[in-house]
Parts: C-alpha cells; sequence; structure tokens
C-alpha cells in the first residue's frame, strides 16, 4: 500500500512539474512575442502635429484640454507593452472631452466631426492594443490615418480663419440673414400667409 502511494505521489509530482513546465515555455513564448510587438510598434508610435497659423495658435494654447491632449499624444511609451495599453485609454479619454470642450470659434460641424472621427480612430487603436493577439498590422494602418486627421483638423482651423478674414460685401450680411429661413421662422406668420392664399 505504501509503495502504491508513493508512486502515485511521484506520478502526480511528474504531471504536475510537467505542466509548469509547458505553462513557463508557453510564458516564455508570449513574453518574446510581446517584445517583439513592443519594439515594432514602439517604431511605428510617431504622432505630427503641423506648425498652426498664429491665429490658431492663439486660440489653441488657451484650449487646455487641446494642449493636453497633444503632450499626451507626442509623449511615446518607453518601457512596455502595458505602457502603450495605458497610453492608448489616456489618449481615448482626452479624445472624448475635445468635442465638449471646442472653443467658439471652433464649434462648427466640420471641426466637430473631424474631432468625432479622430476619437473613433483612437478608440480603434485602443482596442487593437488592448486584444490578446495585437494586430500591428492594423496598428501600421491606423497610426498615418491619425496623423491625417490630425493634419485635416489643423487645416479646418485654418480654412475658417481665412474665411473670416475676407470681408463681406455691402447688403451681404442681410441677405445671408433673409436667406437664412429657420432663424426668421415665425410659425404665426407662416399660418397668416398660408391662409391668405387659401382664400385666393
Amino acid at each position: 500500500m505504501k509503495v502504491f502511494l508513493y508512486s502515485l505521489s511521484l506520478l502526480v509530482l511528474t504531471l504536475i512539474s510537467c505542466e509548469s513546465e509547458n505553462q513557463q515555455l508557453e510564458a516564455q513564448k508570449v513574453a518574446q512575442k510581446n517584445e517583439a510587438v513592443f519594439k515594432n510598434i514602439s517604431k511605428m508610435w510617431q504622432f505630427n502635429f503641423p506648425t498652426p497659423r498664429p491665429e490658431v495658435a492663439t486660440t489653441l494654447d488657451r484650449w487646455n484640454e487641446w494642449r493636453q491632449f497633444e503632450i499626451e499624444m507626442l509623449q511615446k511609451p518607453q518601457s512596455t507593452l502595458s505602457a502603450f495599453q495605458m497610453k492608448t485609454k489616456n489618449l481615448s479619454k482626452k479624445a472624448d472631452t475635445l468635442a465638449l470642450t471646442v472653443p467658439f470659434e471652433y464649434n462648427k460641424p466640420q471641426i466637430l466631426s473631424r474631432i468625432t472621427t479622430l476619437n473613433t480612430k483612437l478608440k480603434s487603436l485602443e482596442t487593437f492594443m488592448n486584444l490578446r493577439v495585437i494586430p500591428e498590422q492594423r496598428i501600421a494602418k491606423l497610426i498615418p490615418e491619425i496623423n491625417e486627421e490630425i493634419k485635416g483638423l489643423y487645416k479646418q482651423w485654418d480654412e475658417i480663419i481665412i474665411k473670416k478674414a475676407i470681408p463681406k460685401e455691402i447688403g451681404e450680411e442681410l441677405m445671408l440673414q433673409a436667406l437664412d429661413t429657420t432663424r426668421n421662422a415665425n410659425p404665426d406668420e407662416m399660418r397668416k400667409k398660408m391662409e391668405i392664399s387659401d382664400k385666393k
């Protein structure tokens, strides 16, 4: 009986040690793969912010959330893959606040849509970075797209400044107000005009 117990315990210990060796080998493979992924992502991780016009720069300097977002984007994680995962999470949170805090002069649909698109791409980056198997090709494709969105935002801001600098012609403001039917909509006046046209 004792021999049976000894042999059974020896068999169990052997199985446990083999299992732990397999787990260690698996952990080493995952660590090596993560290290390779970290190096590749570290090479790709370059975000570019164009130099803005002076008028745009003054507005951006007053926009605290944008400055924090830009600083966060330009700081590259140095240590591990989990640092990149935390970075994408922070970027995603900071991008969420951008649409809510847009300065008045830039609170236009075209700016808000670009910020929303940028936010969506950053959320995609966060999702890809937090997958068990990180798709490096998708991340390699997504980082230039994020750079394009940032460049598009700067171009849109420049366009707003350029349009603002164009002088209006005499009477243009009155004409634009007359054409803006949503501001001038008066339901009572509309009803009266409809009643008059019905009587004819």
